[in-house]
């Protein structure tokens, strides 16, 4: 494994045990970005699971998507966590992943910051990647149903599969969803079955506005961060310092670990069908 070298963004300290199904969600998504390669990887962290589950089948190549998943005792449930993009651009996984998100937006007949070629193809589809994964799982564990999760990158690799599989989801960030849906095909758009949860003033929450088939919930501040009005009250530009400084203080995982830690429950709009793997 690579030195570990952890951003002061992704670090906090956080209780191993997971006292509800949130908090569930949420440790397997941190252990995406802690027991992978990368920027945040933690020696400490590369075998560790959450009480009550077991780590099954990973997909950690050196360069390209991560997912882990994790299977719960004596149940037939399982969670297939995908890892969100690693923001260290000085080393090969977050300049991978940074191609990687390119690659999930652009149409196929627009090509790539030139970069990026220091990659394959194959490396930075992570979306066909994820499906293979997906697939390869369901073989390998044929009693288990599948929750599919993920934060920011993570979340729309999970919200894509679950719509591909007719599965369930729960994620943390997603971007907008819609725009990338003809990448799949025949999908299952399940409303409730699938949830993404959002910071009120996380930019990718403006973005994602009509974006999105699924659910999604909303936890409320007091005060807004440094930052997030002014992005907000613009057309959203990812690349402005207003927004910049925003989605350092609103979307970055650190946040949503805080928020689920916090107890505080987000708003969700109405829920039209019960889902016992979303409660």
């Amino acid at each position: 494994m690579p030195v570990f070298y952890r951003l002061e963004l992704m670090h906090i300290d956080a209780p191993s045990a997971c006292e509800n199904p949130w908090d569930e969600k949420r440790r397997q998504d941190e252990l995406t970005y802690t027991a992978t390669w990368g920027s945040y990887f933690n020696p400490h962290a590369e075998n560790e699971s959450v009480a009550g589950w077991q780590r099954g089948l990973e997909h950690n190549p050196l360069v390209g998507m991560r997912a882990l998943t994790f299977i719960q005792s004596n149940s037939t449930r399982g969670v297939l966590a995908f890892r969100g993009t690693d923001l260290n651009t000085s080393q090969s996984s977050g300049q991978a992943d940074t191609c990687a998100d390119a690659f999930l937006q652009l149409d196929l007949k627009h090509s790539l910051p030139p970069w990026c070629n220091q990659f394959t193809l194959h490396q930075l589809d992570y979306l066909s990647r994820a499906l293979e994964f997906a697939e390869r799982i369901v073989g390998a564990y044929p009693s288990i149903h599948w929750l599919y999760t993920g934060h920011s990158l993570g979340a729309a690799l999970a919200q894509l599969v679950a719509a591909q599989r007719g599965a369930s989801a729960a994620t943390f960030s997603a971007p907008a969803l819609k725009p990338l849906l003809p990448r799949l095909q025949n999908p299952t758009l399940r409303t409730w079955g699938a949830v993404t949860f959002y910071d009120q003033y996380d930019p990718l929450r403006f973005t994602a506005l009509n974006e999105l088939w699924n659910a999604n919930c909303t936890w409320h501040r007091s005060s807004a961060p440094t930052g997030c009005h002014e992005c907000e009250e613009r057309i959203i530009d990812m690349h402005s310092d207003v927004c910049e400084e925003c989605f350092m203080k609103a979307h970055i995982f650190k946040n949503y670990l805080e928020l689920v830690l916090s107890g505080k429950r987000p708003d969700c709009h109405q829920r039209h069908v019960h889902d016992p793997f979303l409660v």
